[in-house]
């Protein structure tokens, strides 16, 4: 498999495993702590960004940017893709009048794309400065 494909598997790895985390603890959190859906959608949106980052950064990216240089890249990736998926669930949720998983729907498909995208480009692409 070569370098790209072999990146692109192991983000849809960590994506699979951050975007599980991210459902169910939306889940959780409205449906057992009767939180709000759009709250419980940003607490774990947080939980699952901490997710995503470190096991991109160790495993998925090879630890090669330093964090000084990733970590802001990130948070405004995390904040980006956050502000499309609140958007989804908003539109979904409280336009639609739709429940809160129906939404975790397009979130799981478009949210992990624009994150891979953007994570190769832009956040994790440099090392020592240099893309």
């Amino acid at each position: 498999m070569n370098g790209f494909l072999r990146q692109a598997a192991k983000f849809a790895a960590v994506g699979g495993g951050a975007t599980a985390v991210h459902v169910l603890t939306a889940l959780a959190l409205n449906s057992l702590m009767h939180l709000a859906p759009l709250r419980a959608n940003f607490a774990a949106f947080l939980v699952a960004s901490f997710v995503s980052y470190i096991g991109n950064w160790y495993w998925t990216f090879d630890g090669n940017s330093p964090h000084v240089f990733s970590v802001p890249r990130f948070a405004a990736l995390s904040l980006a893709c956050f502000g499309v998926n609140q958007a989804i669930v908003y539109g979904i949720v409280e336009l639609l009048h739709q429940p809160l998983w129906l939404a975790m729907v397009p979130v799981i498909i478009i949210i992990p794309a624009l994150g891979f995208w953007l994570s190769k480009t832009k956040v994790f692409s440099h090392v020592d400065g240099q893309a």
